[in-house]
């Protein structure tokens, strides 16, 4: 890995506001972390955003939209979703973060397989805004 490589992701992580990322190739382990002023500090919230009429994801990982324990899928087609109900999880290695709506809609179309690697900020839900 080039030091040019390192600075190119060093920017993405600032550009799209990531607090950090994590590669490994053999022989290579890089682990890149930003740094926030101490006033700003806060906890990370895994909310899906709500942009244009459509759910995203708030990571990089596997999108799930049925617990890996379960068949049923989290939300269907037609359903309604309330503020933050949980709509699917991202996993990352043998960890589940939770995705959930930040406000209330109804779902008009999943756009992601069950099982997709997403990136970060990727549309997976169609939603339509109670009138």
């Amino acid at each position: 890995m080039t030091i040019e490589e390192i600075r190119q992701l060093a920017l993405w992580l600032k550009e799209h506001h990531l607090a950090g990322a994590e590669m490994t190739r053999p022989g290579v382990h890089l682990t890149l972390k930003r740094g926030a002023p101490a006033a700003s500090v806060a906890a990370p919230v895994a909310v899906a955003t709500v942009e244009d009429k459509v759910l995203r994801t708030t990571g990089l990982g596997r999108l799930l939209l049925t617990h890996p324990q379960l068949s049923e899928p989290f939300v269907a087609v037609g359903d309604p979703l309330s503020a933050g109900q949980l709509v699917a999880v991202l996993q990352v290695g043998d960890l589940l973060l939770p995705q959930r709506s930040r406000e209330a809609a109804r779902v008009i179309d999943v756009r992601v397989p069950c099982g997709t690697t997403v990136g970060y900020g990727e549309a997976f839900l169609g939603l339509e805004h109670p009138a």
